[in-house]
């Protein structure tokens, strides 16, 4: 029987065929398969990746792109389906062995929260680098708390700009969710509808984390493997929960199936343990 041959590319257009282009967040999965096809090479042989070649993809995502080890081993699933994939293939053989997948343990450091004035920071450097469609993203990431895959599946038809609400659809927890669209998010919609009339879409998938790479860079925190983009759903959520607002608005606010999920958010600091133990 000839060997099969098959590349990085035909990999992935495969599962995504099969498999990623039928889930709600598949879209994340070929994002992140689409990493290593850049790396690697889109039409470099599957046959020929080694557990090697995995060692080194994670030391590029770890030291070149300084990308968190919780992110890190979300591009190695994807090209676990992609291994899973071709060795079932009839005649398919890997020329150095079947490569093996190593995940990296992720700590339980506090998740990073954004003080106001980085957030500033934030807005200020993302602006001055050129990147004005991805500083409204940072924008809405923070002060509507939805995760980045929402926002960046969310269509001017689910934004209603009457009666200032932003429905979430299809998301992660299976339900859609209706949030208050707040004045600052508002004007800065209305904004980009009148210059984006022909996408149906808000905000564009395209280099969102690359630029936030960049900016992260620029602001000199690039060693700071905790600040990445879910920092700014994280820092909403924990704002919401410093105002006391109810945790049960917070869960269905930000779409937590369960609420220990929301609670695991809370990280009163002395200030706050200080006001609850002199008012109580």
């Amino acid at each position: 029987m000839p060997k099969n041959i098959i590349t990085v590319k035909d990999a992935i257009d495969k599962v995504n065929t099969m498999e990623w282009s039928r889930q709600k967040d598949g879209y994340n999965s070929l994002r992140n398969a689409n990493v290593f096809k850049k790396y690697y090479g889109a039409y470099r042989l599957m046959n020929d990746v080694s557990t090697d070649t995995i060692r080194e993809f994670k030391f590029y995502l770890l030291n070149k792109l300084h990308y968190s080890r919780g992110t890190m081993n979300r591009k190695l699933a994807s090209v676990s389906k992609l291994v899973t994939y071709v060795k079932g293939c009839r005649g398919f053989s890997f020329n150095w062995g079947q490569p093996i997948i190593e995940y990296e343990r992720t700590n339980n450091r506090r998740k990073f929260t954004l003080s106001t004035e980085l957030e500033d920071k934030l807005i200020r450097k993302s602006n001055e680098l050129g990147y004005a469609e991805k500083t409204c993203l940072w924008i809405f990431l923070i002060d509507i708390g939805c995760r980045l895959s929402e926002a960046l599946k969310l269509t001017w038809d689910d934004i209603d700009f009457e009666n200032d609400f932003i429905k979430f659809v299809n998301t992660k927890n299976g339900e859609d969710r209706d949030v208050p669209m707040f004045q600052r998010v508002k004007d800065m919609l209305k904004q980009r509808r009148e210059r984006k009339l022909k996408s149906p879409f808000p905000f564009s998938i395209s280099s969102v984390e690359w630029t936030w790479r960049k900016v992260r860079r620029e602001l000199g925190m690039a060693n700071e493997k905790d600040f990445v983009i879910h920092s700014l759903r994280h820092t909403c959520i924990t704002r919401l929960l410093k105002r006391k607002i109810g945790i049960e608005t917070v869960q269905l606010v930000v779409g937590h199936s369960d609420i220990r999920m929301t609670q695991a958010y809370n990280h009163p600091d002395k200030f706050d343990i200080k006001h609850t133990l002199t008012n109580n």
